[in-house]
């Protein structure tokens, strides 16, 4: 979000074109539960991690590489975007397949969740000092293309244990019929399900969240003049409040369960949309407010991811793991919208609409959650998490 938009709207004068790459970095994304059943049929869970490390670091490198060339932006967009599907499918399995117990899996799962903020705190911080010493876009993406080679020998020198760790099951045919029921059933209700208005509350918010984050970098400095090393802090300032939120989400799924924290990160972000959105018609809006709003938007991340997967389970009427992968397909066709989307509004409308558009699909994820789920949650699971779905955040 730092670098890619801002880069490509400099080098083509388009936001559009910003929005048409990162939409198709997201659409790659989706090819997350294909890598991920690759690396469970083969055993290859490390080999698939360490690829998409691979793949990221050269598409960062092909980036700086490949300076001014709109059609070749398009196809690094598809490398990292298939790179971050393969790490996503696959990292969270070293933790949820080592065979830990239910106390320890939570801490990790916790711990895991956090590595996410501290990265971006680490990353803006890093492309604040490289914008403060006036780099080139070049030089920043060949400063991030060695950070990841660097992440990369580390996760291949550390992996091995892990990997032999792992409690898979390796049993073909069991997995096959499960697979042939679980297709039927998807074909035939799905969609037309409770699990199905959740999926499309996913995409809605995926819309919102990522529509913003893709374009924040472009946002900040044309609609309230925030310059880009500010833009930096403030997206390295989210990060850390990321960290302490992950904390509060924990707390309050487990005071109250899985959909409380859930319609509250999806309300959040709605809010923060809005407020944007408003303070873009007002003419010198105070940056401490636009800070602000832009930070309710991003912490609602926390809420909304932590609880996400255990909703799936609960609402889906297909097994565990394809259930997971459901969100993983819904959330980044959310993102391919957004991005998408946002670039063309960008440059038919001007930046600002981007942050209505985020808040009408966010609005429009908070009404569903209220009107459809809530009330069949309410009725058909009674109350909220079980204990033992709960994450430990002690």
């Amino acid at each position: 979000a730092l670098l890619v938009p801002p880069y490509i709207t400099e080098a083509t004068g388009s936001a559009s074109s910003a929005g048409v790459v990162m939409a198709m970095m997201s659409l790659a994304a989706v090819l997350g539960p294909v890598l991920g059943g690759i690396a469970d049929r083969y055993n290859a869970h490390r080999q698939v991690m360490v690829g998409g490390l691979v793949a990221m670091t050269l598409a960062l490198l092909a980036f700086g590489v490949a300076s001014g060339d709109s059609e070749f932006q398009v196809v690094d967009a598809v490398i990292m975007g298939v790179g971050v599907a393969g790490v996503s499918a696959v990292a969270p399995v070293f933790i949820v397949s080592a065979g830990l117990d239910e106390a320890l899996q939570a801490r990790r799962l916790t711990a895991f969740n956090i590595a996410f903020p501290v990265g971006q705190v680490a990353g803006g911080m890093m492309m604040a000092a490289a914008a403060q010493a006036e780099w080139s876009y070049d030089q920043r993406f060949y400063l991030g293309a060695g950070v990841m080679a660097l992440l990369t020998v580390v996760t291949w020198l550390t992996s091995a244990k892990p990997t032999a760790a792992l409690v898979l099951d390796d049993d073909p045919p069991a997995e096959k019929g499960e697979l042939t029921e679980t297709r039927r059933v998807g074909l035939r209700g799905v969609l037309f399900s409770i699990f199905g208005a959740y999926l499309l509350v996913l995409v809605l918010s995926s819309i919102a969240n990522n529509g913003v984050n893709n374009q924040i970098a472009n946002i900040l400095p044309n609609v309230y003049g925030i310059s880009e090393t500010t833009t930096s802090t403030l997206i390295s300032l989210a990060g850390v409040l990321n960290i302490a939120f992950f904390f509060a989400a924990g707390r309050v799924m487990k005071n109250f369960g899985a959909l409380t924290p859930f319609i509250a990160g999806t309300t959040m972000r709605f809010g923060g949309a809005a407020c944007l959105g408003l303070l873009g018609w007002v003419s010198d809006a105070p940056v401490l407010l636009v800070a602000a709003a832009m930070q309710l938007l991003y912490q609602g991340s926390p809420f909304s991811r932590l609880p996400q997967n255990v909703l799936a389970v609960r609402y889906a009427p297909i097994p565990s793991g394809q259930a997971n992968g459901w969100v993983i397909a819904g959330s980044a066709a959310g993102s391919f919208i957004g991005s998408l989307l946002g670039g063309w509004l960008a440059d038919e409308v001007g930046f600002n609409s981007i942050s209505w558009m985020a808040a009408i699909a966010a609005g429009l994820g908070v009404a569903l959650l209220i009107i459809v789920i809530w009330p069949v949650h309410r009725s058909e699971y009674g109350e909220d998490a079980e204990p033992d779905d709960e994450p430990d955040t002690e």
